[in-house]
């Protein structure tokens, strides 16, 4: 009679097992740990990048309202000071020959700030490595040929920050040129109510509270025929690099709007739908097949028909989407407390508005950076200490010695002023206010239900596209201009031809 067999587990059998799922866990935990860094570093190149587009685009909206002679620039600290005329009230097309006020840009590494002189002043970013602000020189003999460069003002950002988790740098370099109009048009002997006409969007840019190269960047034939052959060729010469540069940008941006995670899943169907994530995937495919040809002519403008307008149509599609969620959001977080009126006409109340919103992008930061924090090892977290990776709460708190010592840098008023101590204790109120607030907005249910956590994941997707699409139709209008320039150096070629022939 055969011994019965028994059932069960070797010690060897075990110890495989043991092996083997170890391995298992490690892979999963690197690839994890890889996915995590990818997506921090990532995140951070993107608000690089929206930094230096906000620096450039106000720069240069400023540059073209700037009164000739005045612009002065002065190193360590780098300043830049200069008047520009303001926009007129009972037209938002033109600027006033009448009111003028004075700008200062300063730069105390990492913080660029800008400052209307004797109101209000505005952080454009605390990632600032370096910026290099030049003009070029002419000699006697080019300025009677190409006087109109020495209206130009070239401006180099280089800008870098952490990953929050890393010991990884990330830089993001850019430059631009833009020309004071007023001076330009002073060499060129124009009339003066050309300086002072502009373009609505640019008065957008000028009239933001607190918060484009040539002209408008854009060439006229007319005009363009009176230059030689020479200044026509290195015109041209710029315009094809302009497009070679914008193509390259584009296919970057293209790349990263496809990598953009909208939380859609192909399994997503009937009682699991995700409707969330399938509008944002939408918008993320529509956003993508924009594309823009090398040669012109384009539509016209009034046509509302050109690459970059159809970048506006999915941007207002993408907003209203942010705009839905983020009240969600916003009343979820902020149940049981006062939510403040951003729209209110008392302005002190618009003021605590904003101030709660940016409280509750802080906590919204804040999560994110638990989350990471959590899936760390023991070793990634002490690198993470090292390199003094904080909160933004934590960030954001400073000492009164702290504020003060923000606002002599900036040189915003005289020390010992009422002024200034009036802007050092409304610091002081905001920043205690936004600690409030900070407190008493919980994220907790953001832990809950799975259609939760889809118009989460659909919400983050969004606003990544939302900055992907914003550089998408600034490179656009870039490459747009410089193909309507193209056009403009052909038809000015044409009319010398013709004067030259009689025909």
């Amino acid at each position: 009679m055969k011994a019965a067999r028994k059932s069960g587990i070797t010690l060897v059998e075990l110890m495989v097992a043991a092996v083997l799922a170890s391995m298992v866990i490690g892979a999963a935990m690197n690839i994890w740990s890889y996915a995590r860094r990818n997506i921090s570093r990532t995140t951070t190149r993107q608000i690089l990048q929206m930094d230096a587009q906000r620096i450039l685009t106000q720069f240069k909206a400023d540059m073209k309202a700037a009164k000739a002679e005045t612009f002065q620039s002065t190193a360590d600290p780098l300043t830049l000071v200069f008047k520009r005329y303001v926009v007129d009230d009972t037209d938002n097309t033109k600027l006033s020959a009448d009111k003028i006020e004075e700008i200062r840009y300063v730069f105390s590494k990492p913080i660029l700030r800008r400052q209307v002189v004797g109101s209000y002043q505005k952080t454009l970013s605390t990632n600032v490595d370096n910026i290099r602000v030049s003009r070029k020189e002419l000699s006697e003999a080019q300025r009677e040929d190409e006087a109109y460069l020495e209206a130009r003002v070239d401006i180099a950002l280089d800008l870098a920050a952490k990953p929050p988790g890393t010991d990884i740098e990330e830089r993001f370099s850019q430059h631009t040129s833009a020309v004071i109009r007023d001076e330009f048009y002073s060499l060129a002997n124009k009339e003066r109510e050309e300086v002072l006409t502009i373009a609505s969007e640019v008065a957008e840019e000028l009239d933001k509270p607190a918060d484009s190269s040539f002209f408008n960047e854009e060439l006229n034939a007319q005009s363009l025929s009176s230059l030689t052959e020479e200044q026509l060729a290195d015109l041209l010469e710029t315009q094809e690099g302009a497009i070679t540069e914008a193509k390259k940008n584009l296919s970057e941006l293209d790349d990263r709007i496809e990598d953009v995670d909208t939380g859609k899943r192909w399994w997503q169907i009937g009682w699991w739908s995700n409707d969330e994530g399938a509008d944002v995937k939408k918008m993320r495919e529509d956003l993508g097949k924009i594309r823009c040809p090398d040669e012109g002519p384009l539509p016209d403008k009034e046509d509302k028909t050109r690459p970059s307008d159809q970048v506006d149509g999915v941007l207002e599609r993408i907003n209203n989407k942010i705009g839905n969620l983020e009240s969600q959001f916003y009343t979820k977080s902020y149940a049981g407390t006062t939510i403040l009126d951003a729209d209110s006409d008392n302005v002190e109340t618009q003021r605590q508005a904003a101030l709660q919103k940016r409280a509750y992008e802080m906590k919204l930061t804040d999560r994110q950076i638990d989350k990471a924090m959590e899936g760390m090892s023991d070793e990634e977290k002490a690198e993470a200490e090292a390199s003094n990776v904080k909160k933004m709460i934590d960030a954001f708190n400073r000492t009164e010695e702290e504020i003060r010592e923000e606002y002599r840098t900036s040189a915003v008023a005289p020390e010992g002023s009422t002024q200034f101590e009036e802007l050092v204790q409304r610091e002081i109120r905001d920043q205690a206010f936004i600690k409030e607030q900070y407190n008493a907005c919980n994220l907790d249910w953001m832990e809950s239900s799975s259609e939760d956590q889809n118009a989460i994941k659909a919400y983050e997707g969004a606003k990544q596209l939302k900055s992907l699409a914003e550089s998408k139709k600034e490179t656009l209008k870039l490459k747009e201009m410089a193909i309507d320039n193209k056009v403009e150096i052909d038809e000015a070629k044409r009319i010398k031809q013709e004067s030259f022939t009689g025909n």
